[in-house]
Order: structure tokens, then C-alpha cells, then sequence
């Protein structure tokens, strides 16, 4: 992995991490609710198509992410670590 050397990408690159993280958790909340929820007996037309609506906008969410959001980073992350090299004077 290229060494980051500016604070900000390095910041970007955390927060990245974080919300893949974070949604993750909250797909785990999600299931967790159905379960009890239908443990309790309650009537799945309360419920079920908002927790399998906001899993499916996870999924969308992770594959943007995960896609082109990815791709995007991964090259901000290359570009910086040429500049980190011409800086040091290494870059030909």
C-alpha cells in the first residue's frame, strides 16, 4: 500500500473504511430488528418492507462503494503516492 501523506486523503480514506464498516453494522441492526420483531409476533406489514427496503439501499450503497467510489480512491491513492515519489526525486 502507498504511504499517505496528505492528512486529507488519509482522512478520506479512513471515513471510507468507516462507512463500509458502519454499514455493515447497521445491516446486522437491521436483521437483529426482524428477528425480534418477528419474535414478537408483529404484523409484517408494519415493518418488513422498510428493514428489507433499507437492506437492499445497503447492498446499492456497499456496490457503489465498493465500484466505482473504490476505483476512484484507489487512483487518488496511486496518484499520490507517484507525487510522494517525484518529491523524493525517485520519480523518472
Amino acid at each position: 500500500m502507498v504511504e499517505i501523506t496528505d492528512r486529507d486523503l488519509d482522512q478520506a480514506l479512513e471515513n471510507f473504511e468507516q462507512m463500509i464498516e458502519a454499514l455493515e453494522r447497521y445491516r446486522a441492526s437491521l436483521e437483529a430488528r426482524r428477528a425480534r420483531y418477528e419474535a414478537q409476533g408483529r404484523d409484517p406489514k408494519t415493518y418488513a418492507s422498510v428493514i428489507s427496503g433499507n437492506l437492499k439501499r445497503i447492498d446499492r450503497l456497499e456496490e457503489a462503494l465498493e465500484g466505482d467510489v473504490y476505483d476512484l480512491l484507489r487512483h487518488l491513492l496511486d496518484g499520490s503516492g507517484v507525487l510522494a515519489s517525484v518529491d523524493e526525486g525517485r520519480w523518472i
